[in-house]
């Protein structure tokens, strides 16, 4: 318990260096009891056996030393609440990332060191956007084939993949244009990419991991590249503003932010794992 008190105070404290948050004895409270909620929680899920049971499960269903796998494909279907221009487009943010470098510089000399291009942003053609969904759905699965021990459980995995994303992606419609639009997205294109990952990503589930990574990549690779060629539309760029104003989900940005790296991460971790050890077969 005083660690969790120190712990939340130097949170509040560091607070007061935001000029968007006021620190104030309530959130101390607030954090002190979650704090200590939450250690409670792990020593009681650890008497009732929870923890063994899910190193059980960790150990049948994955390879060791896949924890930062595990945690990456938790936090997918996080970064699908906040809202992206494509279905499943994760890792949007060239566009947004000159417009806040060009805002920095400008009235400064390195604004001229900016690459201009050439032509401007073109939206998504049906075909590409099919393909980037397609690859928003294929590229958690190939994530999970990195580390997931049997053809079985990828293929239930890939269902699951598929029925998660679909149901954030729902519920993200939901809160950001209202609850009777929450399908508005799942056109034509959308579904046929849908079933074009769990056709591609079911077969798969034969082929070992070290190809499984280098698909991984491959995929990535082709998949922000062709978000990142795309623009957003003012209607989008509003309903973003509806979120960053934290009139849904007060969490400050951190859906926004996992929103945008979550693909640059998992290249990371896909990177790293192949650099510091081959994956098994």
């Amino acid at each position: 318990t005083l660690v969790a008190f120190v712990l939340a105070f130097c949170m509040e404290a560091l607070q007061s260096y935001l000029p968007a948050r006021v620190p104030s004895r309530e959130d101390l409270l607030l954090d002190t009891f979650g704090a200590c909620f939450g250690a409670l929680s792990t020593v009681v899920l650890a008497q009732l056996g929870a923890i063994d049971r899910w190193s059980q499960i960790r150990a049948r269903w994955f390879v060791p030393h896949s924890r930062g796998g595990i945690v990456l494909l938790a936090l997918w279907p996080l970064s699908l609440l906040f809202p992206a221009a494509v279905p499943f487009g994760l890792g949007q943010v060239l566009e947004r990332l000159e417009d806040a470098l060009g805002a920095q510089l400008v009235d400064t000399p390195f604004l001229e060191w900016l690459p201009l291009r050439e032509v401007e942003l073109e939206p998504l053609l049906p075909l590409a956007e099919l393909v980037c969904v397609m690859l928003g759905v294929l590229i958690p699965c190939l994530l999970g084939y990195c580390i997931i021990r049997s053809m079985l459980r990828r293929a239930i995995f890939a269902l699951l993949v598929a029925a998660v994303g679909v149901s954030v992606t729902a519920l993200s419609s939901a809160l950001s244009y209202s609850p009777e639009h929450a399908w508005l997205w799942l056109t034509l294109p959308v579904q046929v990419g849908i079933v074009s990952a769990l056709s591609f990503a079911l077969p798969l589930v034969l082929i070992p991991r070290r190809i499984c990574a280098a698909l991984l990549l491959l995929a990535l690779g082709v998949y922000l590249s062709l978000l990142n060629q795309a623009p957003t539309d003012p209607y989008f760029a509003q309903t973003l503003q509806s979120w960053e104003q934290g009139r849904f989900i007060r969490f400050h940005g951190l859906a926004q932010w996992l929103g945008w790296l979550w693909p640059y991460a998992v290249m990371v971790y896909v990177l790293t794992v192949v650099g510091s050890r081959s994956p098994q077969n």
